[in-house]
C-alpha cells in the first residue's frame, strides 16, 4: 500500500530503499536507465484505484521530472548473528 510507505532513500544505481511505517524495509528496482539519485527528495505518483504501488503498472515521478517504473520489490531482513 502506498500509505504504508514512511520514507524513501536512494541506493546505488537504480534501487530505492522503501522504509515502511511498520518498520519493514523493501528495495524497489527501477527500470533500466533510471537512476535512484533522481529520487533523493522522494517521489509522487498518480493515485491508483486500489491504493497499491505495483510492479510494471505505476509510474514514480521524481521532483526533477524523471519518470520510472518499478521492476521488482525485495524485502530486506536482518541476518541472525
Amino acid at each position: 500500500s502506498v500509505g504504508a510507505i514512511g520514507g524513501v532513500e536512494p541506493m546505488r544505481d537504480n534501487r530505492l530503499m522503501l522504509i515502511m511505517r511498520d518498520r519493514r524495509v523493501l528495495t524497489a528496482e527501477l527500470t533500466e536507465g533510471c537512476s535512484a539519485a533522481h529520487f533523493y527528495a522522494g517521489f509522487y505518483m498518480e493515485n491508483s484505484d486500489d491504493g497499491q504501488l505495483c510492479v510494471r503498472r505505476d509510474h514514480l515521478h521524481a521532483r526533477d521530472g524523471s519518470d520510472c517504473q518499478i521492476t521488482s520489490f525485495q524485502r530486506l531482513v536482518a541476518a541472525a548473528q
